[in-house]
């Protein structure tokens, strides 16, 4: 169905397009609902093949929840009905008393969501994060940072954002949204807080959690440990020769708080290398140029750039854009058509996509190609999105670093690495020498799997083996094909251990599967 047909009114419809016949049901079984698409086409023989068989549960029967015709009244005075009524409204921490039955560790979106969904199916969870406030780890990122994907992709569960905010939040937004959230939901938070082991018991189905607060060491004893850290594990720090005699300034990119967050107004002049090309090598690199920093960004494989309004396109195309919302299609519904079609069949329409961007915007291409820019499409020719999937990293969504490189205000050297540190300069693996007093290590991080090795051993992260990526044989890609995203949102090799992650879209639709088997 496209996303304009697929309303309430879509379920119990069956529409046919190029030969296939679309159908979307209601489904139930003895402990829970959901929703049904079924796919068919004329096969030989007469017979019908199944294209698409898809199902995603709604709710279990008996544990729905509180919403709608099913709210609490709210004024209840005796104590039974207002320790009922904590438990749905979060008035008191019901995560706070012993341990939690859910721990999850990370307090940013992802958690929060999952968290808010944990609420109210009535399972107790704490979040805990190593930032005060749920929104400081978008607080404290670089000043010109926003999102990347315009807002009607990036709604939290039950609460839509105000219809006067911008397409693209600024980041100080979304943190400022961020707290908002974990107040108005109920969400119990601890800020300022560590994990600094994890060790699962068998014989009692339970973790040993040491959280650090304030100096003090927590004992936690969770059923379930869920790391909502991110996609991404720790830095991926290159080791440069000379290093150690440079006189300037060298940074991880998740080190850079952006040149106004210094409070230092002599940015101007300084000699900036940009060691990246993906989405926070741009951001950077735009930063400290309208800082007044001489940048040179550094290349050093294909990465693949569109416009944000084809991004949009893109979103809009799959349900998310205001047309969608006057037309009544919500985030939560555009989420569950998207997600009805399996990866393996998007290849098609993306490869399609990336046609047609080639086609409109071959000028700014040319433009790029002309300052020696490097453009990849992926493997299979289906742009960023698979790169997202398969990979997390290779792409930009251009705010205006791209016209930087085409106008030549920001260098660009592609196809080098960097051989040599001295101490007011890199040398680049052609033998030039290019001036630096600030080197900044855009050069990405460690598969979220790096933190289960910290935090509970490598032994558990070995047998979990790796989060994210469909195993599609591509690079960083490793088969075998398995369909769906690995170790994401289901049970994984250890016990009680999950793993949360993804776009804010992904994790908004999947936070629902995840709450429901661990109320389970």
């Amino acid at each position: 169905l496209s996303p304009a047909e697929g309303g309430r009114d879509a379920i119990g419809r069956v529409t046919e397009a190029d030969g296939v016949l679309t159908g979307w049901f209601q489904i139930q079984t003895p402990v829970a609902r959901g929703l049904a698409r079924v796919d068919l086409r004329a096969g030989g023989g007469g017979s019908d093949e199944c294209v698409v068989f898809f199902t995603t549960m709604t709710e279990i029967i008996g544990h729905e929840e509180p919403t709608g015709a099913r709210r609490p009244v709210g004024h209840a005075m005796h104590a039974v009905a207002r320790d009922a009524l904590a438990g749905v409204s979060g008035a008191g921490g019901d995560a706070g008393a012993g341990s939690p039955y859910v721990l999850i560790i990370g307090g940013s979106q992802s958690g929060l969501m999952l968290a808010a969904r944990l609420k109210r199916l009535g399972v107790p969870a704490l979040v805990v994060d190593r930032h005060a406030r749920p929104g400081d780890n978008w607080r404290f990122r670089y000043g010109t940072l926003h999102l990347h994907d315009p807002i009607w992709i990036c709604e939290l569960p039950y609460m839509p954002f105000p219809e006067h905010f911008p397409v693209y939040l600024s980041k100080d937004q979304f943190a400022d949204w961020l707290d908002l959230y974990a107040k108005v939901m109920g969400i119990d938070f601890q800020g300022c807080a560590q994990v600094q082991k994890a060790a699962y018991d068998p014989s009692s189905a339970r973790w040993s959690v040491k959280v650090s607060t304030g100096g003090a060491v927590q004992s936690l004893a969770p059923a379930h440990v869920v790391f909502a850290t991110g996609n991404c594990g720790s830095a991926k720090v290159p080791s440069l020769p000379g290093e150690d005699s440079f006189l300037g300034t060298m940074a991880h990119a998740s080190q850079f708080k952006g040149c106004g967050a210094s409070g230092d107004s002599s940015w101007a002049g300084r000699k900036c290398v940009v060691l990246g090309s993906n989405t926070s090598a741009h951001d950077i690199a735009q930063d400290l140029y309208e800082n007044g920093c001489h940048v040179t960004m550094l290349q050093r494989s294909p990465t693949c750039v569109l416009k944000t309004e084809r991004i949009r396109e893109l979103c809009a195309a799959s349900g998310y854009s205001q047309e969608s919302v006057a037309g009544g299609l919500s985030a939560d519904r555009a989420d569950v058509i998207g997600a009805s079609t399996p990866w393996a069949l998007k290849t098609r329409g993306l490869q399609g996509f990336v046609e047609d961007v080639r086609e409109k915007d071959a000028e700014y291409y040319r433009r790029l190609d002309n300052v020696g820019w490097k453009q990849t499409w992926g493997e299979d020719n289906t742009g960023p999105y698979m790169m997202f999937l398969r990979t997390f990293r290779g792409y930009y969504f251009d705010i205006g670093a791209s016209e930087l490189l085409q106008d030549g205000k920001v260098s660009l050297r592609s196809g080098v690495s960097v051989q040599e540190v001295r101490e007011r300069s890199v040398v680049l693996s052609t033998g030039e020498e290019v001036p630096c007093d600030m080197l900044v290590l855009a050069t990405g991080y460690q598969n979220m799997t790096e933190i289960v090795s910290r935090v509970v051993s490598p032994e558990v992260a070995e047998a979990v083996g790796p989060c994210w990526g469909l195993g599609s044989g591509h690079p960083g890609d490793e088969g075998p094909w398995e369909g769906e995203l690995r170790n994401m949102w289901k049970p994984t090799a250890q016990p009680g251990l999950w793993f949360h992650g993804g776009n804010i879209g992904l994790c908004r639709f999947h936070s629902l599967h995840l709450a429901l088997q661990l109320k389970a």
